[in-house]
């Protein structure tokens, strides 16, 4: 009985800490935020980020902000293509008062790949300029051409963390 309670104790230790989900790190006074995913990601984390997001706008994240999306490790089998249609709702309808801005998604695995597929096809509409990366680099150059804000020239990559 002890070794069936020890093991179920490790099972649960061993899912949370599987369970890192999102980090967000917001540089340059607002104007530049990398979110990084990882272990297992559910639908619920990804909604309370998008509304995170337009909550923190205007505060936190500045007009004209660019985003770095890291999907590169998450487990996103839990996530929907409804899912995706709700964070879309919420940036539409919730953060219409938000300027334009670029976000960068690093995905590579096919599900993750097909989900941020979605997310760029639906974000048209909210005036968010995305582009699907498998690389940091890429992404990055990408990103420093896009921005938005052009009064501001974006970090490094380096001091960022990639």
């Amino acid at each position: 009985m002890i070794l069936k309670v020890v093991k179920q104790w490790l099972m649960w230790i061993l899912n949370e800490s599987e369970r890192d989900m999102i980090e967000r790190e917001i540089y340059q006074d607002g104007l530049l935020v990398v979110t990084r995913c990882s272990g297992v990601l559910s639908a619920e984390e990804l909604i309370q980020s998008a509304h995170w997001m337009v909550k923190n706008y205007g505060g936190d994240i500045k007009p004209g902000f660019s985003q770095v999306f890291d999907a590169l490790g998450v487990n996103a089998d839990a996530i929907s293509e409804e899912d995706i249609h709700h964070v879309a709702h919420i940036n539409l309808n919730q953060g219409h008062h938000r300027l334009g801005f670029s976000m960068a998604i690093l995905a590579v695995k096919p599900y993750p790949l097909a989900l941020a597929k979605l997310h760029k096809l639906l974000s048209a509409a909210s005036g968010i300029n995305v582009e699907l990366f498998s690389d940091i680099e890429t992404a990055y150059k990408w990103l420093k051409m896009n921005n938005m804000n052009s009064e501001i020239q974006l970090l490094d990559k380096e001091a960022v963390g990639y």
